[in-house]
């Protein structure tokens, strides 16, 4: 008598092979969703519509921010002011009497509006130094040119745009501006550092005086603001 033989094998075998087709399939399916969405996000990064896991640049944060250098940056492009739109306190930090009163004619024959002539009440022994505020960066710049050797700019918490000159031993030396047919003093010359500069927001200002002259080019700027 012949052996039937048993089907039961073939059946488990299929089953199996039908599992393992399936699992195929799902695993094959989500690698291609994957893949495709990949391809999305890359594309959508390439167009900047998408910001990628690098696009934010490695910077240390704003509050960390340490550096040695104290020189404010003049304005972006700007060229130097009219000379009646800048007001000058001249201060006389040596022990030559009338310094100060000679650069205050000087200076006011070249139309800067001079609010006051004063002994500083210390001795400076450099050149010149000039002392303003976030306000009077282009006002300070457009003074520094008049005077040719080293300026010391120095950024403090004034409100306005007064700017305080104090004359140093260096300056007395000499007691002479800058000729006005210099070529720095061209009105068209875009105004620079001589030096390494930051942004005004970078710079640590040192404490203004207690008290400032009042500046009447300021009352006639808020008057128009008013």
């Amino acid at each position: 008598m012949t052996e039937r033989p048993n089907p039961r094998p073939d059946a488990r075998r299929a089953k199996v092979r039908r599992h393992r087709r399936e699992r195929q399939i799902i695993v094959f399916g989500v690698l291609l969703v994957l893949v495709a969405f990949a391809g999305v996000f890359a594309a959508g990064v390439y167009k900047g519509d998408v910001d990628g896991p690098f696009s934010q640049a490695f910077v240390t944060p704003a509050g960390a921010f340490e550096s040695d250098v104290t020189l404010v940056c003049p304005p972006n492009g700007k060229t130097a002011m009219q000379h009646r739109k800048v007001g000058v306190r001249v201060l006389n930090g040596t022990d030559t009497n009338g310094l100060a009163g000679s650069v205050t004619d000087e200076l006011e024959s070249r139309k800067y509006v001079v609010v006051s002539t004063e002994n500083w009440g210390r001795t400076y022994g450099d050149y010149v130094r000039l002392y303003f505020g976030p306000e009077g960066i282009r006002q300070a710049y457009t003074v520094a040119l008049n005077f040719d050797g080293e300026v010391d700019m120095v950024l403090d918490t004034r409100e306005g745009t007064l700017v305080d000159i104090v004359l140093g031993a260096g300056f007395a030396e000499d007691g002479t501006l800058r000729s006005t047919l210099d070529p720095e003093l061209d009105p068209d010359a875009v105004l620079s550092a001589n030096a390494e500069c930051l942004p005004v927001t970078l710079v640590n200002p040192e404490p203004a005086p207690r008290t400032l002259p009042d500046n009447p080019l300021d009352k006639k700027k808020n008057k128009q603001n008013a």
